[in-house]
């Protein structure tokens, strides 16, 4: 048995090229023309679909946020979302192919469910870059496309899409803010009857337990402490009263000897009862600046503890001027106009004095009445004082509670008012709405099939798929072609060759039976391209 063994073919030149052309120049000509016949079949056989496209832009809020806030939780772009959701569900798609008699042959071949979903993908709801304003930022916008085989039935169906999106825009913000503005309302009443109830509660604690509440601890803590220190004032104004009231008596005192002395002045005592009124002057101008360095000082103070000292000197001189005996008188005494001057000055002297002492006296009693008062007043902050622990965690309770039920009262009050604002807002077509910049469009020519791209598109396949076709015939044929494959698979030198000789007939018919067939594939090829542009056209200027 032979054995099987392979030789690596030569490598091909230009001429061997230039063969394989000629050779196979059918296999090249037949699938580029069969292509060019079925891209013209369905360039002109596929329905043409026509895009009606119109331009909607999201008009912004037209009151800056800062003074009015929209409440909506949805952004408008999540709201478009949803709308596109509802205008593209079944009912609404449903009654739009019922309204505008679409789809009419799919719906007798078709269930409606399948026509649906065709018309869905038909209808394509996409964002754009949108249109700059005035300070350079860009408006968003978007795009509606609906694709349908009737132009004119694209544009209504369009404009009835986009009038959809508008009117529901509009329903939907005005509903949407509506609920929110009854739902925080609902909430609002029922804060506030939260919070009543809680105030109930705190201001019956409260009366209950007036003057021992937690929060009056400190204000109780300051009373006491103001009153001890108008204890303390009222008990230094009892020691000045009495010191004052000792220093009255002992001037009252002092004057009456002055009066004694003057009834029983003489011409020899006269001299001794002179010396005694200026001490008695000097020791009263003495005392009135003691009293008055006591007002401003303390007992320490040098001043006041010198003019005690001198104080005490001065009642000693006085006494020892009061103790001397006048000598007795030769004759009867004479009582002059001024020892009758100085007797009167000594009796108004005695009853100023006593009307001080009785001043004094009142002063006293008045002085014994405030500090009862403030006593008592003591010992009843002292048992709220007391009384105070006993219901600080109730009270701690209520005052956090209230302080919560306040808190939300308010947010809501702040709420519920924005959303009013909100509303009023919408109502008067304020806030972020819809606008239609370019209307539906009547395109004037049919988006697919793309005609100019499909018929050049069969012809280049054809010819792609030849090439493979030859290129495969090629490979499986292995046997010579030329005196190149000769000599180089022989290993032989060539001296001649011989040409093939074949029939005249056989040759001339065999080339006759090839044109007939090529002419009758030519011809029916074009007879269809032909039959498939009229079918169109007809089709055309009959709708």
């Amino acid at each position: 048995m032979l054995e099987r063994f392979s030789v690596p073919r030569r490598a091909l030149d230009f001429e061997d090229y230039v063969d394989i052309l000629r050779r196979n120049f059918r296999w090249l000509l037949g699938p580029a023309f069969a292509g060019l016949v079925i891209s013209t079949v369905v360039a002109y056989v596929t329905q043409d679909t026509y895009v009606s496209r119109a331009l909607v832009r999201i008009v912004p809020q037209q009151i800056a946020d800062n003074l009015v806030q929209n409440v909506n939780s949805q952004q408008l772009v999540d709201h478009i979302n949803g709308m596109a959701e509802s205008i593209l569900s079944r009912n609404t798609l449903t009654n739009l192919i019922n309204t505008y008699h679409l789809y009419k042959s799919d719906l007798k071949s078709e269930p409606l469910e399948d026509v649906v979903n065709k018309m869905k993908t038909a209808i394509v709801i996409k964002p754009t870059q949108g249109i700059a304003n005035v300070s350079g930022k860009g408006v968003p916008a978007m795009e509606i496309d609906f694709t349908y085989s009737d132009s004119h039935l694209a544009r209504t169906v369009c404009d009835d899409i986009v009038a959809r999106f508008m009117s529901q825009n509009t329903e939907d913000s005005l509903a949407s803010q509506e609920q929110a503005n009854q739902f925080l309302s609902d909430e609002f009443e029922r804060a506030k009857r939260d919070l009543a109830a809680v105030d109930n509660k705190l201001a019956d604690f409260r009366t209950r337990n007036a003057g021992r509440l937690p929060e009056q601890m400190d204000l109780n803590v300051q009373q006491m402490n103001a009153l001890s220190q108008r204890a303390s004032q009222l008990s230094d104004g009892v020691n000045r009263n009495s010191e004052q009231k000792m220093f009255i008596e002992s001037a009252i005192r002092i004057a009456k000897d002055r009066l004694n002395a003057i009834k029983d002045v003489t011409p020899q005592s006269q001299a001794r009862n002179d010396r005694v009124l200026d001490l008695d002057k000097s020791i009263q101008q003495l005392e009135l600046r003691i009293e008055d360095m006591k007002d401003r000082y303390t007992d320490s103070f040098p001043d006041l503890q010198s003019a005690r000292q001198q104080l005490a000197v001065l009642l000693k001189q006085r006494d020892q001027a009061a103790k001397e005996k006048p000598a007795k008188p030769e004759s009867a005494p004479v009582e002059s106009a001024a020892v009758t001057r100085e007797r009167m000055e000594a009796q108004n002297q005695i009853d100023q004095l006593q009307t001080q002492l009785k001043a004094n006296s009142m002063e006293a009693e008045q002085l014994a009445r405030q500090m009862a008062a403030v006593n008592a007043d003591l010992q009843g902050y002292q048992g709220r004082l007391e009384g105070i622990p006993a219901g600080q965690k109730e009270y701690a309770e209520l005052m956090h509670g209230r302080d919560l039920a306040k808190q939300h009262y308010d947010d809501l009050e702040m709420k519920r008012h924005r959303s009013g604002i909100s509303m009023d807002m919408e109502r008067r077509k304020q806030g972020e709405t819809l606008e239609v910049l370019d209307a539906a469009s009547l395109p004037a020519a049919p988006t697919a099939p793309k005609r100019t791209l499909i018929i050049p598109a069969g012809p280049g396949i054809g010819f792609i798929i030849g090439i493979i076709l030859v290129g495969i015939r090629e490979v499986k044929d292995t046997s010579l072609k030329n005196l190149k494959d000769a000599r180089l698979y022989t290993q032989l030198s060539i001296l001649g060759s011989i040409p093939l000789l074949e029939n005249d007939l056989v040759v001339q018919r065999r080339r006759q039976i090839m044109l007939v067939g090529w002419a009758t594939a030519t011809v029916a090829g074009l007879a269809i391209m032909a039959i498939s542009v009229a079918h169109y056209y007809f089709n055309l200027n009959k709708a």
